[in-house]
């Protein structure tokens, strides 16, 4: 049954308002729900205690006085670190995001791990929502640290939301000319009625182009449908024409694509079907890619495999102690040697030195240890 115009709105704002869903409690979260626009709040995941975040990579969710939330960081115990390449949401650009309230505005500011004010995508220091007398989101705008209006990395200065007759939401996203944007550079949907269901997770985008209608994009996808698990993890996207007809779309080139995550919400696998139900490559050239953790929940090693189950790549990560830095990121092979790695640029091993006051330099090494000096031109 399609929920209400109300009921959506009521939804939503409870969501600024709490973090996540209005029976949970806990203010550290392992994850965030997947999110594919900044209309939707953050929402936790896999809630922990404090003293099990003393020693995690997790999500702290702080409130106001008045119950709102005013800030959402990404730390290990109490320091702020970067993702660690723990992919969570499309919509999350710094380790530290905080949030003030003005009559009809909500404003988020960005900070990183020294509790600096920064860029986060784009040159973006702060996002602006528009709120309605509900405390609904009806626009979002971006601007420089001067408070200019800027553009997001992908191009995007503003967004629009507007209630569709069921409900539902559609978006409309601009730049700074006034042209209408895409949602991403890689996914071609432009007018997009957004879908969530009874619990606000956002469950179909369908795309209207830029004449307002149901509309297939250039590699024939109209329709993108989202699964989620009952932890609240992202399982599964599946590509349509705006027909309804199973096809191999969008950048993936995949029909079905399935994310596979261990008891702690990690992302351990990723691998993607045809309408068939045949295993199919990815439009990257991969079959498949697995990922390890270490006891700090961050990224210890990644590998992908090719369409004949042959083993493409691998990386690994070392963390410090405390696991909320990142010390060194090589190629292996598999037995564990290290090898030259094409997302090192080449590289098979890259070092990051401290010095006392914080600064970080990178040190890149061959297999042999030696200094790796970069192809000319790369």
């Amino acid at each position: 049954m399609p929920m209400t115009r109300i009921s959506l709105a009521t939804l939503i704002a409870a969501t600024l308002v709490t973090g996540t869903s209005a029976a949970a409690q806990a203010d550290q979260y392992r994850h965030i729900m997947f999110r594919e626009t900044p209309y939707a709040a953050y929402r936790g995941i896999h809630p922990i205690d404090a003293e099990l975040a003393a020693g995690v990579a997790h999500y702290e969710f702080d409130y106001d006085d008045q119950g709102r939330l005013s800030r959402v960081v990404y730390q290990v115990g109490d320091q702020p670190v970067w993702d660690n390449g723990v992919w969570d949401s499309f919509i999350w650009f710094a380790p530290d995001v905080r949030v003030s309230y003005e009559a009809g505005r909500e404003i988020h500011s960005y900070f990183n791990t020294q509790g600096e004010r920064v860029a986060a995508h784009g040159n973006v220091y702060s996002a602006v929502y528009t709120l309605d007398e509900n405390g609904a989101r009806t626009a979002l705008a971006f601007y420089d640290a001067e408070g200019e209006p800027s553009e997001s990395e992908w191009g995007i200065h503003r967004y629009d939301w507007r209630p569709s007759d069921d409900g539902h939401v559609f978006e409309r996203r601009y730049n700074l000319a006034g042209e209408m944007m895409p949602m991403r550079p890689v996914l071609e949907f432009y007018e997009t009625k957004m879908e969530y269901d009874a619990d606000g997770k956002l469950v179909f985008m369908r795309n209207y182009g830029l004449e307002g209608v149901p509309t297939d994009n250039s590699t024939g996808a109209g329709i993108d449908r989202i699964t989620y698990d009952l932890a609240g993890n992202f399982i599964r996207w599946q590509v349509y024409d705006h027909a309804g007809n199973a096809v191999e779309g969008n950048r993936p080139g995949v029909h079905l694509g399935e994310h596979l995550y261990d008891a702690f919400g990690n992302k351990i696998g990723l691998r993607g079907f045809d309408r068939h139900g045949n295993q199919q490559v990815f439009s990257w050239g991969s079959m498949m890619t697995r990922t390890t953790y270490d006891a700090h929940g961050n990224r210890y090693e990644s590998w992908t495999h090719g369409p004949d189950g042959a083993e493409q790549g691998r990386a690994r990560w070392t963390y410090s102690e405390d696991g909320a830095q990142v010390e060194t990121i090589s190629g292996r092979t598999p037995e564990g040697e290290l090898t030259a790695h094409a997302g090192l640029g080449g590289a098979a091993l890259i070092r990051y030195v401290r010095d006392e006051a914080g600064a970080v330099s990178v040190e890149r090494f061959n297999a042999d240890m030696s200094v790796f000096a970069p192809a000319s031109g790369d």
